[in-house]
């Protein structure tokens, strides 16, 4: 790190938009209250006014890094903002403890916007002066709003004169006089250059660029290639019989995790792997609650106990095939990597670790394939990535990830280079070829297109004479100096966060306005869309690297950044780490040794001390699992007696049952963070931290219940908690500034009632148990009045739906009328008949909603107008037994119906029988639908035809006597399809199965007869349609895309005629016994994978009758073949497939019988035999397959022992679970079984490793 004299002419002071907003929120407080402060006081505000403008001049000097913010001067007004904070915070917590005295309790919140107006609950200092904004004040707005803020005030002065303002007077002198001395100091200095850009990215914009910018690379292509080869083709052993392990291997910042998440989103790696998860590590991995979190949360997302997740894991990877990306890896121990591979042993073969790391030793101690070694980009590639991100894409529709793209000589495009962009390119030569700088630096002067002044600025800056400063290099530091101040203080603040620290958006946004980090001149903007805004901006310039799901991280290179310009503000107590400075303000705490945290935070000391730098700290974060210690709870409870100025508290995953009393001496808490612990009660002292704005106790005991004075927290806004936790806050109408309540419980009417009074409410609401409600205590449109909300769910307890219940719920439905602004509905368990009047209106409540879902309604008869509406996307209809007809009302002739639905399932709508559509036949129905759902609708025998743009159609169990057609019109939002040759428009449909269709006797009289449509049909599924027949007089020879086909237990189809495109075919028994195919062409010489199953229209004593199947000769390239459940198939049926590689028999008993040679299979190297329980014995003749290199044998209870020929010497991996305890016995006993394993290189029986004692 460089010394601090160096830093400061670098960096910046990151302080210096926090100083600025205290001085703000100070001066208005002043203006306010300007009648009740005595002489002195208003002395001091007034000598504030008069230094408001070399302030401004002192605090832009001292951002752009021209003054020394570690001398004594700077530092005095820093400590100055900070106590200037404190006393307003008092002020305000004393003006509220009066507010509650005198409502008496009873009239929290009746007004939602007195805590905030009078109190400042939502911590928004609401400066008159611009400059808070973008360091261009106005000077003298500040004075000019006095008198106007102090009359709008008064009627509030009887209450504010009851409240000592001696604190608030104590600031202003010490203030002013820190201001006088500083500004006395350093008014003659000239500031340098400032780069910060004053520009908030629109949301849309940002969540967009931050989606497309997250796998943009260049240069790659041969090793996207390499990777997607060696997952499809791979013939790495620990691969192909189980798992294997790719390292990726370079510097620091070349672009690992940029590859390795473009390959995690690739489609083809999507197809390949069911389970896909992301761990980022950023050091030693080590198999702990919070690696295993980031491992189940793509899969089960938050809402799940970290005691379970283990076995939560083992049920999610339990025969099936993932991709884990394991980022950053520096080192592992073997028992760590033990304990992940038997976490992991479930799982399928041929699943996948990539391990990206820096470190060669770690690669090859990890690997099972050969490393992946990235250097750095060729200068073309990287230049091309540097114009990318500085000038944006010429071709907004451009795939901003050229791989395998030509382009022209850069000597050529050198000649065609304008002014700009030669500076540009001069600027990417001083880049070293790393993509993170190329991204920052890019994303930086992106924001100032067209300043070629500022550009040429950049280039000749000085600090790229500095190499590396503070081990940092001066991209990194150009590209935080082009942040403006608000966004170099929040970016500072991340340096709180340990390396590898996963975090979610919301939690740090909300971290952020507990500090006061986050502010706003505009009277009607939350908090939160200002710091979402500032977020998404940070984002967009690359300081936040995406995970999905909402999740981010920062990239190390980014974290001593950070570390850098927080100086010493921020610090983390970790095994090695030293004295904790004085003059920190936020603390981490990476260790769980207590005596050495005892040491560090020196709490030897009298908690009386004022000279105790605990007496200062904002920020305690605790990362370490201190397993429910008591003696760790004394040392929480010293500390919280005597950090009383701390804003943000995090114990999350700390292993902890309780929480000291000494809680409630934090009065100025505003995040308190304790999920994923194990807490069983929270003390009644919570209650008292009044200024409280988030708490979250989510992933705790399930006994967890709210103290009894909840509803005085009045200012929180977010309140993370189970559904039972939420239902039990008794008055919770107090709690009228929350933001979000994912869910509440109704017990009480009064619980519903309360919700009148919570109109801030937005993102999602869940309103449980409605049975339970009394529906003479409340009145229509309660919900009305929400304009925020986005999602909504209605539930009432399950219920036979009984007649005496019927009123009631409909009554309640029609009182629960949500804001027209709702975007997603959910109704379930709704007895009622007919659908709420508000519902039925042509200025229906839900014209805005994007997604509807009903379900368990069993009464339910008519359904709205879903037809009408005109946002609707999403449509999702289950278990509406009532239902007999869906459709619309007469409609003029070409009317498009449900115009932007794109997904609809109907489930279990048993009496639904058919579609209307009006008297006219020209109106186009859903012309924007992709997918399509229909299941266990028996009488549904119309439907209407289905679009172009249809994607997926999944037909199961429904009357249809036909399929449906394709309309191939043209939807208004069609315009773009792509043609087929012929020049038709083309389908989108990808996926179509058919299962369980009696009644369909067709095939050629629906949508499969248009196969000049279906150019874009890869899997086709046919099941258990019993009177189904093809009568396509070229099969699905057109069908040009298909790859996966499956013909399943359906004993009168019969296609003969297939595209060369076929890959994987499946069939059932009843082929086999009707003869097969009889064809002399060999039109199946295309496929790889062959699947026979068991079907219901055959018998064991068939196989007599069956002639040799000629039709099999012609599968000479395939290399898998699965049977199921098969009676009468036999493995000498198969021994014209030479090419075989991978045989699986799961279920069907007597397929080695009259099985005596093998010498055809020279190829097979997987052997898998399951649930065969009628199977006594292994074929003897098993040692003869020269290439077999793994044997699982599952559930197959009547083997007794391994045959006594032994095994094949090529075998390397051998499986035997659920066997018979005789055959366990057998392979561990020295003089029976065990020679025969004794030099298989992996070996498991019963899930017991046993270890290979030969080479």
């Amino acid at each position: 790190m460089a010394p601090p004299h160096k830093l400061e002419t670098t960096v910046g002071w990151s302080a210096s938009a926090f100083v600025a907003a205290v001085l703000a929120r100070l001066i208005r407080k002043g203006i306010e209250l300007l009648s009740e402060l005595d002489g002195a006081a208003v002395g001091h505000l007034r000598r504030l006014e008069g230094l408001l403008t070399s302030v401004w001049l002192l605090l832009d000097a001292a951002d752009a890094g021209a003054i020394d913010f570690t001398q004594r001067p700077v530092q005095d007004l820093l400590d100055a903002a900070y106590s200037t904070d404190d006393a307003l915070d008092d002020l305000e917590r004393a003006l509220l403890q009066l507010q509650v005295g005198m409502a008496g309790g009873s009239e929290h919140g009746s007004d939602a916007g007195s805590p905030a107006s009078v109190v400042g609950a939502s911590r928004k200092p609401r400066s008159p002066i611009r400059f808070f904004l973008c360091f261009s004040p106005p000077r003298t707005a500040a004075a000019s709003s006095g008198s106007a803020a102090s009359s709008r005030r008064r009627s509030s002065s009887n209450k504010k004169s009851s409240v000592d303002l001696g604190g608030l007077g104590d600031a202003f002198e010490k203030l002013a006089q820190a201001a006088y001395r500083c500004t006395s100091m350093y008014e003659h200095v000239v500031p340098r250059k400032n780069y910060a850009t004053i520009l908030s990215v629109k949301p849309e914009d940002a969540a967009s660029g931050a989606a497309r910018d997250m796998y943009d690379i260049f240069g790659r292509e041969a090793e996207v290639d390499q990777i997607v080869k060696k997952v499809r083709f791979g013939d790495d052993l620990h691969y192909r019989l189980g798992v294997g392990v790719l390292p990726v291997v370079g510097a620091e910042g070349v672009g690992k995790t940029a590859l390795t998440q473009l390959i995690f989103h690739h489609e083809i790696i999507k197809a390949e792997f069911p389970v896909r998860m992301w761990v980022h590590v950023s050091g030693t991995l080590l198999l702990s609650k919070q690696l295993m979190v980031q491992m189940v949360h793509p899969l089960a997302g938050d809402a799940h106990d970290t005691e379970d997740i283990r076995e939560l894991l083992l049920e999610q990877l339990t025969g099936k095939r993932f991709l884990l990306v394991l980022d950053g890896v520096t080192d592992v121990s073997d028992a760590q990597w033990r304990d992940l591979m038997e976490l992991l042993q479930q799982s399928a073969r041929r699943s996948l670790i990539m391990v990206t790391t820096r470190s060669e030793s770690a690669a090859a101690a990890l690997g099972t394939m050969p490393s992946l070694i990235l250097s750095p980009l060729a200068f073309d590639d990287h230049w091309k990535m540097f114009k990318h991100f500085a000038f944006g894409s010429a071709d907004e529709s451009e795939d901003c990830t050229p791989l395998g793209d030509e382009w022209e000589d850069l000597e050529e495009e050198e000649e065609e280079l304008s002014p700009i962009e030669q500076i540009a390119y001069e600027i990417a030569k001083k880049l070293g070829c790393s993509p993170l700088p190329a991204r920052l630096i890019g994303r930086s002067l992106y924001f100032r297109q067209g300043e070629e002044g500022h550009w040429k600025n950049v280039l000749d800056d000085t600090l790229w004479e500095q190499q590396h400063i503070g081990g940092i290099s001066p991209a990194l530091w150009l590209s935080y100096q082009h942040l403006d101040p608000r966004l170099k203080q929040c970016f500072a603040y991340c340096a709180v966060f340990p390396d590898d620290y996963v975090f979610r958006k919301e939690e740090l946004e909300q971290m952020w306005i507990a500090q006061g980090l986050i502010y706003s001149d505009d009277r009607a903007a939350r908090l939160e869309d200002v710091a979402d805004e500032l977020f998404d901006e940070l984002a967009e310039r690359c300081f936040f690297q995406p995970l999905g799901r909402n999740r981010y991280v920062v990239h190390n290179m980014m974290q001593k950044l950070s570390q850098a310009v927080s100086a010493s503000q921020c610090y983390m107590v970790t095994e090695s780490s030293g004295k904790v400075p004085q003059e920190v303000r936020h603390l981490t705490i990476r260790t769980n040794n207590l005596l050495k945290l005892k040491m560090d935070l020196a709490l030897q000391l009298s908690p009386s001390s004022d000279h105790h730098f605990l007496q200062r700290v904002r920020t305690i974060l605790f990362f370490a699992d201190f397993s429910d210690s008591d003696d760790f709870l004394e040392v929480l409870a010293e500390i919280f007696s005597m950090a009383k100025s701390v804003r943000v508290l995090g114990l999350s995953c700390a292993n902890i049952t309780f929480l000291p009393t000494e809680i409630g001496l934090l009065r100025h808490l505003r995040y308190l963070n304790l999920s994923r612990n194990s807490i069983t009660e929270l003390p009644e002292t919570v209650c008292q931290l009044h200024l409280l704005q988030v708490l979250d106790v989510k992933c705790n005991s399930r006994y967890l219940h709210p103290p009894n004075g909840t509803s005085s927290l009045i200012h929180l806004r977010h309140l993370h908690a189970s559904a039972l936790f939420l239902s039990d806050i008794p008055d919770i109408q107090n709690l009228s500034n929350l933001q979000e309540l994912e869910a509440l419980r109704v017990g009480r009417s009064t619980q519903l009632i309360a919700l009148r009074q919570m109109m801030q409410l937005r993102g999602t609401l869940h309103i449980e148990n409605l049975r339970q409600c009394d529906i003479s205590e409340f009145k229509k449109g309660i919900l009305k009045g929400m304009k925020h909300l986005n999602k909504l769910h209605l539930s009432w307890a399950n219920s036979t739906g009984e007649s005496k219940d019927i009123p009631i719920d409909e009554e309640v439905l029609e009182c629960l009328q949500p804001h027209e602004n709702v975007k997603v509905l959910k109704i379930t368990g709704y007895t009622g008949i007919r659908s709420p009047p508000w519902m039925l209106k042509s200025s229906c409540s839900l014209s805005n909603a994007t997604s509807m879902y009903l379900s368990d309604c069993m009464n339910w008869e008519s359904l709205p107008p879903f037809h009408e509406m005109p946002c609707l996307e999403v449509l999702e209809i289950r278990k509406m037994h009532s239902i007999k007809e869906m459709g619309a009302v007469p409609q003029p002739s070409d009317t498009e119906l449900f115009p932007k639905l794109k997904k609809l399932v109907i489930e279990d709508a048993l009496h639904l029988t058919g579609w209307s559509r009006g008297k006219s036949t020209r109106n186009i129905t859903f012309p924007c639908l992709c997918k399509l759902e229909i299941r266990n609708c028996p009488d549904l025998t119309t439907f209407p035809d289905v679009p172009l743009s249809l994607t997926i159609m999944i037909i199961e169990n429904v009357g249809l006597h036909i399929l449906p057609m394709i309309h191939d019109k043209q939807s208004s939002e069609e315009e773009e399809m792509s043609t087929s040759e012929e020049g038709r428009w083309t389908s989108g449909l990808t996926t179509l199965q058919i299962h369980h269709c009696h009644k369909l006797r067709s095939l050629g009289s629906g949508l499969l007869q248009q196969q000049h449509l279906l150019r874009s049909l890869e899997v086709l599924s046919i099941k258990s349609c019993d009177n189904i027949i093809c009568d396509l007089a070229d099969g699905f020879k057109d069908l040009t895309a298909l790859r996966d086909l499956s013909l399943y237990d359906c004993p009168k189809l019969l296609v003969d005629k297939f595209h060369a495109s076929l890959r994987t075919l499946e069939i059932s028994e009843c082929f086999i016994a009707q003869g097969g195919w009889v064809d002399e062409y060999p039109f199946l010489f295309s496929l790889w994978t062959l699947k026979i199953s068991g079907c219901s229209h055959v018998s064991a004593d068939q196989d007599s009758k069956i002639e040799p199947l000629d039709w099999l000769s012609s599968l000479f390239n395939v290399y898998s073949l699965q049977l199921e459940n098969t009676l009468f198939v036999r493995l000498s049926m198969f021994d014209k497939l030479h090419s075989l590689e991978i045989l699986e028999i799961d279920g069907s008993q007597a397929f080695f019988d009259g099985s005596l040679e093998f010498e055809w299979l020279e190829k097979l190297h997987t052997l898998s035999i399951r649930n065969c329980r009628e199977l006594c014995e292994l074929p003897e003749n098993l040692y003869t397959l020269p290439s077999l290199e793994e044997l699982c044998v599952e559930n197959c209870p009547a083997i007794q022992a391994l045959p006594a020929n032994g095994l094949p010497a090529s075998l390397k991996r051998l499986s035997i679970s659920k066997c018979s305890p005789h055959l366990t016995q057998r392979c561990l006993d020295e003089e029976l079984d065990q020679p025969k394993i004794a030099k298989i290189g992996v070996a498991y029986i019963e899930g017991q490793s046993i270890i290979s004692t030969e080479e």
